[in-house]
């Protein structure tokens, strides 16, 4: 009888210590080579959230990423809105009823449209304390113009600090009010002539904040004179170093000069009774969006320091 081992198929124990030594070398270097890979991928979670959690306690980072998100979201939801004729489409093609394929045709707001709503309510409620920041800065301002200041610059800072003061007391007491915890009879003066409702000190708010943003215009404007100014006073041929910095100051400029006019539109939409025609939610969502975008990415980046 032969022996079993060397039957076809079954190797001898020499050929099997071979194959089986380089086949565990083989998965151990692989393993090990695709380690890092996954600890980096496993790791890509907590990065993230930490980095978050630095974003959200920096100055500002709350603000800012909420108004981004919640602008963000708006976009979404429109044009998810738009998606549905699209959707109910597909699935008549499909021999599906829109109704069984897919409840959520049917249904009221999306879940898109309901978070953002939320998100809306909780950066109104959180603007309550707004007042606070606004007072620091008048009272800051309240001590003059700093050396060397322009003249033009400080007078549009006051101003500036003025209208968001006004913005924010206004939309203070018309969400206070509308929740029930300012007394009616402290804004009958101001609801009368719409109905009992707030819908004039919210007009008269957000006319206050877009007076407000067109004071970024005029300070933007005036930096860039005195740049001008500045630069018309060198002498001779500039140096790398010099035009280096004029390309960064300048690329400063334009992306300041983007949250203004991305944040104009909205403000108009609200400070205007009626809005503005063809304005719609997807084009608040894509200017809020855009306006705040800039600042969201500068503190992202920030938390990878």
């Amino acid at each position: 009888m032969s022996d079993p081992a060397a039957e076809p198929g079954a190797p001898t124990s020499g050929a099997t210590e071979k194959p089986h030594a380089a086949s565990e070398k083989s998965l151990a270097s692989e393993a090990h080579r695709k380690a890092p890979k996954l600890v980096s991928l496993a790791a890509t979670p907590d990065r993230i959230i930490l980095r978050l959690n630095k974003l959200l306690a920096s100055p500002g980072g709350l603000s800012s990423f909420l108004s981004t998100f919640n602008y963000t979201l708006y976009l979404l939801a429109y044009l998810e809105s738009k998606s549905l004729p699209l959707k109910a489409r597909l699935y008549q093609l499909l021999g599906r009823t829109a109704a069984s394929a897919s409840p959520a045709l049917n249904a009221g707001p999306s879940s898109i449209a309901a978070l953002g709503a939320v998100l809306s309510s909780t950066r109104t409620t959180l603007r309550l304390f707004g007042l606070f920041p606004m007072y620091a800065w008048l009272r800051q301002l309240s001590h003059g113009p700093k050396p060397g200041q322009d003249q033009v610059l400080y007078s549009t800072a006051c101003t500036q600090a003025v209208l968001y003061t006004a913005f924010q007391f206004l939309e203070n007491v018309a969400y206070l009010t509308d929740s029930k915890i300012l007394p009616a009879s402290y804004t009958n003066r101001w609801t009368a002539s719409s109905g009992g409702t707030t819908a004039k000190i919210y007009l008269w708010s957000y006319r206050a904040w877009m007076a407000g943003i067109l004071c970024d215009f005029v300070r933007l404007f005036r930096e860039a004179q005195i740049e001008r100014e500045k630069r018309a006073q060198r002498s001779g041929i500039t140096d790398v170093s010099t035009r280096e910095e004029d390309e960064r100051t300048d690329a400063k400029w334009w992306s300041a000069l983007i949250v203004p006019t991305a944040w104009l539109p909205v403000a108009m939409q609200f400070s205007i009774e009626g809005g503005i025609p063809g304005f719609n939610l997807g084009v608040m969502g894509a200017c809020g969006g855009i306006a705040g975008l800039g600042r969201t990415t500068e503190l992202w980046n920030a938390t990878a320091e």
